[in-house]
């Protein structure tokens, strides 16, 4: 209640909760009329587009909760939909952009009613008295809109001389003094043609053109915002006695446990208590199947199980959360300033001294020309040429980027990051956990398939990686089929036990030596075989003679090979770099199609690091998972941490996958690219569009009305393609 409802006076109180299930106008009909449904509510209004309802009741009368039941018995549950200060600021500056619109749009209309019956005069008789008094009439209302709804352009303006610093509303306030003092001198000597409408509508048109604006970009936050709208802000703490209670997120500690019901999202970062759970991921890694975690795995704030109800042990609430730490790094990233945006601010200010000197000497040509026209001219090539697609265009275009990767599960940390991106350069590629798996698996089985069932069920007994990867064999049937005692395990050689009589061992050569095991040709055949394929081979014997041999490796990621040929079509040149023996790493480069020159095996961090610095084609791009691939990270231009990689190298890289695998960095580099086009796209469309109307304006083709109507349609332009043609592919079904 502290958090999400304030007072609106008269003894009423407000709260904005977001609301799941609205389908059609339908829905906003049943929800607007819940003041006739529920006694108390005083009113309620839902907004389909955000999908949340702005409710205002009486506290003595009702509360929260039971109107929040009210509306869950309709079919529409709600929940806080954010924070209430971020909320209000935003209804605050939408609130003042709409009366400065109608102050605006209501004077406007008043001097072009003037301005036509002044123009119609032109053509009647209208003695001298009457239209001095309409000029003076027309020139209150134009002094009125500069110094009310045109205070901004003014006041912005006056900054831009102050500071030395030209930019885009230092020609719009020139512009609006010029035709107020230029008409002012005019009626003064009894001259028509006073434009005192053109100021009038120019500052409506202008205000118009900067709301859009103001609101797409908007819309361009809200894609970052979206991240953790979902984060429930309420849990349901289970408390030592059995009893359960309902408080904020933020109010959760470590070690808390909470309830969360099936079809919800869990409100904190934690472990799973429950024997297992099918989570949708989406939120946080864009994957659109389910996640299988098992007991004691990790969960996260804004996960939503999909099956059934879950018990969570807390390890993080409120800001440490992972979707608040991405929240942060994005929203971060949209404040960095990248050299393209830099440049383009650069350029605006250098063009806007330029239009300043341009438009005076057209303004003294035309007073030589015909001094009755300069006004108009000065005005239109003031409004005309100002440069505010050009220094909108760029940044609002990496924003929108930005928040676009978020949603598709790539956490850009700058516009600079998809800069560097764009044009391709060299990517190096980590071995173990990056275009491996980083888990162990049984690739290969050879010999009695009982034998290794009952390996299996031992196995399950161990926590080595090895031992969990043969133990997985046996998940579909449990342990408790065979009797097992005995069970003892051999620091790297294995593990040994007495399973339903039989004598067994389960481990490497070393083992079976100790234990005077006999393995005849076929088997140690086959343990060859796995070994020159990259494979570890376990030796499965029963009651003293090997019965079954199993290979477990590092398993290639499916996607891997598709990223190395996706990226040599789009020119990049792919390199190999590990850790590994060089052996398993000339294996997995063969793989992969990587050429022999690019593989580099038997590398420790400051190797990697060495590696990254000696390329020469830039940019170089570094993909890892793990603490050891910082340094390399660091030296590169770029560096990516794949999905569950080490909290430290996501914390650190330039860009995080959190999902979809490695297929995400051909969505990274063609969404990069893609961006710098439409950066490039949009400066082309901006300096064309004030070209063209400099030419217009300079030659008296437009009017200053015109000019107001085309210098916002440039704005709106470039904020069109900004918005819509940057991309980032989702990671599909297939992809992970």
């Amino acid at each position: 209640m502290a958090r999400h409802v304030a007072g609106v006076g008269d003894g009423r109180v407000r709260a904005e909760l977001r609301i799941d299930g609205l389908k059609c106008g339908a829905c906003l009909w049943l929800l607007e009329a819940l003041p006739r449904l529920a006694a108390g509510v005083v009113s309620s209004r839902v907004d389909i587009g955000r999908s949340a309802i702005v409710l205002e009741w009486n506290p003595e009368a009702t509360s929260l909760g039971r109107i929040a039941d009210r509306i869950a018995g309709l079919g529409y549950p709600v929940r806080p939909l954010g924070a209430l200060a971020s909320r209000e600021e935003w209804r605050r500056q939408d609130r003042r952009w709409l009366v400065d619109l109608g102050v605006s749009g209501a004077i406007a209309g008043n001097a072009m009613a003037i301005a036509f019956a002044l123009y119609g005069a032109q053509l009647s008789w209208m003695d001298t008295p009457t239209r001095q008094f309409l000029q003076w009439a027309s020139a209150g209302l134009a002094a009125l809109a500069v110094a009310w709804p045109g205070r901004i352009y003014l006041r912005n303006a006056w900054a831009a001389i102050r500071s030395r610093t030209p930019h885009m509303d230092l020609p719009i306030g020139l512009a609006l003094l010029a035709g107020l003092v230029g008409g002012s001198a005019m009626t003064l000597a009894g001259q028509p043609g006073v434009y005192f409408e053109s100021v009038t509508m120019l500052v409506f048109l202008l205000l118009a053109g900067r709301f859009v604006q103001f609101r797409q970009q908007r819309r361009a936050r809200h894609e970052i915002e979206v991240l953790c709208a979902l984060v429930p802000q309420t849990a349901v703490r289970m408390l030592p006695e059995g009893n359960t209670e309902e408080v904020p997120s933020d109010a959760l500690r470590i070690g808390d446990v909470i309830h969360v019901p099936a079809g919800e999202s869990i409100p904190a970062d934690g472990t799973l208590r429950s024997t297992e759970a099918w989570l949708d991921m989406q939120l946080l890694t864009g994957e659109s199947r389910p996640v299988r975690v098992a007991a004691g795995g990790a969960v996260f704030a804004g996960v939503r199980t999909t099956a059934a109800p879950v018990t969570v042990t807390v390890t993080a609430s409120g800001s440490a959360t992972r979707a608040a730490g991405i929240a942060r790094m994005v929203e971060e990233a949209a404040g960095r300033r990248p050299p393209v945006v830099e440049f383009a601010n650069r350029i605006a200010g250098w063009f806007l001294v330029a239009v300043v000197a341009v438009t005076v000497v057209t303004g003294i040509a035309w007073w030589f020309i015909d001094p009755a026209r300069m006004p108009g001219i000065v005005i239109a090539m003031l409004v005309v040429t100002c440069p505010c697609a050009l220094g909108l265009a760029t940044p609002l275009t990496m924003v929108a980027s930005l928040g676009k990767a978020a949603r598709a599960g790539i956490l850009v940390r700058g516009g600079d990051v998809l800069e560097r991106l764009a044009r391709p350069g060299t990517l190096v590629l980590d071995k173990t956990g990056t275009v491996t798996e980083g888990a162990m698996r049984v690739m290969r089985v050879a010999g009695d398939r009982g034998s290794v069932a009952r390996a299996a069920a031992v196995e399950s007994r161990s926590v080595h990686p090895v031992a969990r990867a043969i133990a997985e064999l046996g998940a579909s049937g449990p342990a408790a089929c065979h009797a097992i005692e005995e069970v003892s395990e051999r620091a790297g050689k294995g593990i040994t036990a007495r399973v339903d009589g039989r004598a067994m061992a389960i481990g490497n050569a070393s083992l079976m030596r100790s234990k005077d095991v006999a393995v005849d040709a076929a088997m140690d055949a086959a343990a060859g075989a796995m070994e020159r394929d990259g494979l570890g081979p376990v030796f499965v014997a029963e009651d003293g003679a090997v019965r079954a041999v199993v290979g477990v490796g590092d398993p290639m990621r499916a996607d891997a090979p598709a990223l190395v040929r996706s990226l040599a079509a789009r020119g990049w040149r792919v390199h190999l770099c590990s850790g590994d023996v060089p052996s398993l790493v000339d294996r997995a480069g063969d793989a992969l199609g990587i050429d022999h020159a690019h593989r580099a095996g038997g590398q420790d961090p400051e190797a990697k690091m060495r590696t990254i610095e000696s390329i020469r084609s830039r940019p170089v791009v570094m993909v890892g998972d793990g603490v050891n691939d910082m340094p390399a990270m660091a030296a590169a231009d770029v560096g990516i941490a794949v999905r569950q990689g080490a909290r430290a190298t996501l914390d650190r890289a330039d860009v995080a996958l959190t999902g979809g695998g490695l297929s995400q960095v051909v969505s990274l580099v063609d969404g990069a690219a893609r961006t710098m086009r439409t950066v490039h796209v949009n400066f082309g469309i901006s300096v064309a569009y004030n070209l063209v109307g400099a030419v217009l304006a300079a030659t008296g083709v437009i009017n200053p009305l015109i000019a107001a109507v085309m210098m916002p349609l440039s704005g709106l332009t470039v904020t069109a393609v900004a918005l819509r043609m940057p991309r980032f592919r989702a990671p599909g079904p297939g992809s992970a």
